[in-house]
């Protein structure tokens, strides 16, 4: 991590008890690149998440200009120091705790890095109520310093971070993924890129067609009960798709039965089309941020998605079922543009084989669009930016395009 782009930290600002220490540890245990730098402290008292020194170090420290911020407590002197900066960065991914503005200002503009600012924000009665129900004995100084961290921030008005959590709203591991994603999406200046799932990235017609042919062999249904299933299931097939069907052609599985085996087997049939996983994989490293937007429900949605492989090679991941809103509302967009840090102001792509979802969707947002014709004519209506035969090829465009 030799230039300022490689270089990769977090700055964590918060009042008492707002989970600085619980989402470290958790941005820890999901990424082991991440690791809470240890400030240099010179003086008595706890020695745990330190690095101590003397004051004989300090002063060298400040004479040659290695001190990029410090401030006193307790009758101690906390250091964060360019050598010590430059070693976490050399090894990891630093995340540091600091108390005040001052200190966040003077880091982010001091020590060349992206640095990502992340206010981990809780209501007074929420510390009050954590420091209490932990059995610390001195939650009056810790209700003293929020008071002071909220002074502290009306008195910075003019001083924003890159991405504000209500720790009393979410949980650590979400704060944690928030701050994963939100550091990527900061790493260049790339596209952002959503792409459709279902064949668009997947031929997800082929998977649903061998699956009702094997449960129609299985059960020796004949070509018409078949083709019914194939009907109904090509384009959309839940919960209410397959009850209507069990009632319809009095199938041998309960609507229940039926789902339950459906949902593992199709996910086991799915596979990406050739090339897809190289070509996003390739968008990523030439910076693009990739974000799969799909209408359907989480959880078939999430096994199809792991299954064939895609989840491993994207960015991030919106599925109508988890956020309640389905392509091609602009909301949609704009909730698989905030994923990756991103605005639907700054534009991008979408890309997808669905004319009215995708491409209707997507220019209604703002975006480019590439159609996937997979060898279709236009059907009409709002025309894409691009017309591309594959996923691979509308990919290899889009990689090429800054």
């Amino acid at each position: 991590m030799d230039s300022q782009a490689n270089r990769l930290g977090v700055l964590l600002f918060g009042p008492p008890a707002s989970g600085k220490d619980t989402v470290t540890a958790t941005l820890t245990q999901q990424d082991q690149r991440y690791r809470q730098f240890e400030r240099l402290k010179v003086g008595t008292g706890r020695t745990a998440g330190y690095r101590m020194g003397d004051p004989e170090l300090l002063e060298e420290l400040r004479a040659s200009g290695a001190v990029v911020y410090e401030n006193s407590r307790y009758d101690s002197v906390y250091v964060t120091d360019r050598p010590g900066l430059d070693e976490a960065f050399a090894h990891s991914v630093p995340v540091m705790h600091l108390g005040q503005i001052d200190g966040v200002r003077a880091v982010h503009d001091g020590y060349p890095a992206q640095w990502l600012t992340v206010l981990l924000w809780s209501p007074r009665e929420v510390t009050e109520a954590r420091s209490t129900g932990r059995g610390d004995a001195d939650t009056p100084a810790r209700l003293a310093a929020w008071d002071a961290t909220r002074a502290d921030l009306d008195d910075n008005p003019d001083f924003r971070f890159d991405l504000t959590i209500r720790t009393d709203e979410v949980g650590p591991e979400a704060a944690a993924e928030q701050i994963r994603q939100a550091l990527a999406a900061s790493r260049s200046d790339g596209d952002l890129v959503l792409v459709d799932f279902d064949d668009t990235l997947i031929d997800r017609l082929a998977a649903v067609t061998a699956w009702v042919t094997g449960y129609c062999t299985e059960h020796c249904l004949g070509p018409a009960v078949e083709q019914r299933m194939l009907e109904a299931m090509r384009v959309r097939a839940d919960l209410d798709v397959i009850e209507a069907l069990c009632v319809e052609l009095g199938l041998p599985d309960s609507p229940s039965e039926l789902w339950s085996r459906y949902e593992p087997e199709l996910a086991a049939l799915v596979a990406p089309f050739p090339g897809v996983l190289e070509a996003l994989t390739a968008v990523r490293e030439a910076g693009h941020h990739v974000v799969v937007v799909t209408n359907g429900g989480a959880q078939i949605q999430r096994a199809k998605l792991a299954a064939s492989g895609i989840a491993d090679v994207v960015d991030a991941i919106c599925i109508s079922g988890e956020t309640g809103i389905r392509k091609p509302a602009r909301g949609a967009f704009e909730i698989a543009a905030a994923s990756v840090g991103r605005d639907l102001l700054q534009g991008g792509w979408m890309i997808g084989d669905n004319a009215d979802l995708d491409v209707a969707g997507g220019r209604a947002a703002g975006l480019r669009t590439i159609w996937i014709s997979h060898g279709r004519v236009w059907p009409g209506g709002v025309k894409p930016d691009v017309v591309a035969s594959t996923a691979v090829e509308a990919l290899r465009h889009v990689g090429g395009s800054r």
